[in-house]
């Protein structure tokens, strides 16, 4: 499980088959590639929405809509560090055993996120 925190709550994101599923459905992109985009900053805010929902989704967290999701996560700015670690963990957890996961995150992917000075 991997939290997020929007608007000072915390939510669960919880890697699942049906996550992954309609992350990739719904972006027309993987999960790989979605990864990819976020040591970049290329990722858009439209597919930041979307990983959170479905992540949130199949832990049994609730928004009110994916509209209003889209809004608290566009008031936190897509860019700071806090949003987009748990984007990262949460796609890296979909792709790699956890242990895996936390490997290329401590190698990889957290010195990108967190060199930037955005948060």
């Amino acid at each position: 499980m991997v939290t997020v925190t929007l608007g000072g709550a915390s939510y669960g994101m919880r890697p699942t088959y049906g996550a992954m599923r309609d992350i990739e459905a719904r972006t027309g992109l993987t999960v790989q590639e979605l990864l990819e985009l976020l040591p970049e900053k290329r990722l858009r805010i439209e597919e930041a929405v979307l990983i959170i929902w479905y992540g949130c989704q199949a832990a049994g967290e609730a928004f009110d809509s994916i509209d209003a999701l889209g809004n608290v996560i566009f008031a936190e700015r897509i860019t700071s560090a806090g949003i987009r670690t748990a984007l990262s963990q949460f796609l890296l957890n979909c792709l790699y055993a956890p242990k895996e996961a936390q490997g290329k995150w401590e190698a990889g992917v957290a010195p990108t996120i967190m060199s930037d000075g955005t948060g």
